[in-house]
């Protein structure tokens, strides 16, 4: 779904504001100078941070979504180590970094506890002790509570694309999410570019709260958005902050 997608990726999903300032001021806060993003799509996040000074790798399991952010850095002069990968497979990723950085609704694609659990393993791994874990995803709890099965469509007046999504909650506990792209026309209608589906998992805060402390993160701080609003069961979004432990505890 997402590669044939992908050529219209940054219409739909570009950096946005509140996110950035976010990130800002994580970064601010850790002193950050390294910084892996996981689930980068065509690297516009990436890109932002190697603007602002930071050392950053970027993974996607997309090749064409890689090639296309490889291209952008190339034009840009900016310099990202832009990788095709697995967030379950970080073990040829070299060095720590201050954040692991993986948005987008990007968790929830992962189906089982076992391939949850393991990639934050993998994450807190890369991590420096005292570095931070900055995860979102839409906020499933608002979507089981409410059987909500469609969310809002993503509009971009400038190139008149409109992208719609659509959640049919399976029995087996998973959602099929189910998207199509469509491009308005001069005459009021619309042309299809593109449809498709993937299974995603609806991880609850309790559920992330327990994977995040299962793999050993500490001080998780949840927000229902960007802007730091504490998460309700009505917010559209959660944003989960957790941290590496800075230090082993000693038993005598």
């Amino acid at each position: 779904m997402y590669k044939e997608f992908s050529r219209y990726y940054d219409d739909i999903f570009p950096a946005g504001v509140n996110q950035l300032d976010f990130f800002k001021q994580v970064f601010d806060n850790l002193g950050a100078s390294r910084v892996l993003d996981l689930a980068c799509g065509s690297g516009n996040y990436a890109l932002e941070f190697a603007r602002w000074g930071l050392q950053v790798v970027a993974v996607d399991s997309e090749q064409e979504m890689i090639r296309l952010a490889r291209e952008k850095a190339r034009k840009a002069g900016l310099t990202v180590d832009f990788r095709t990968g697995d967030m379950r497979d970080l073990e040829d990723i070299e060095g720590k970094f201050d954040v692991v950085a993986c948005i987008g609704n990007s968790l929830p694609h992962l189906l089982t506890e076992r391939d949850i659990h393991n990639a934050l393993i993998q994450m807190k791994e890369r991590l420096y002790p005292g570095g931070a874990l900055i995860l979102q995803t839409v906020n499933y709890d608002r979507i089981l509570k409410n059987h909500i099965t469609q969310l809002p469509d993503i509009v971009n007046k400038k190139s008149g694309l409109v992208f719609t999504r659509h959640y049919d909650l399976r029995n087996d506990g998973l959602i099929d999410f189910k998207t199509s792209l469509r491009l308005n026309r001069p005459d009021g209608g619309q042309r299809l570019l593109g449809s498709g589906q993937v299974p995603l998992r609806p991880l609850t805060s309790k559920e992330i709260k327990e994977f995040l402390q299962e793999a050993g993160f500490i001080d998780l701080q949840f927000y229902g958005d960007f802007k730091q609003k504490p998460l309700s069961w009505d917010s559209q979004a959660a944003v989960v902050q957790a941290f590496r432990r800075s230090s082993c505890s000693i038993t005598w």
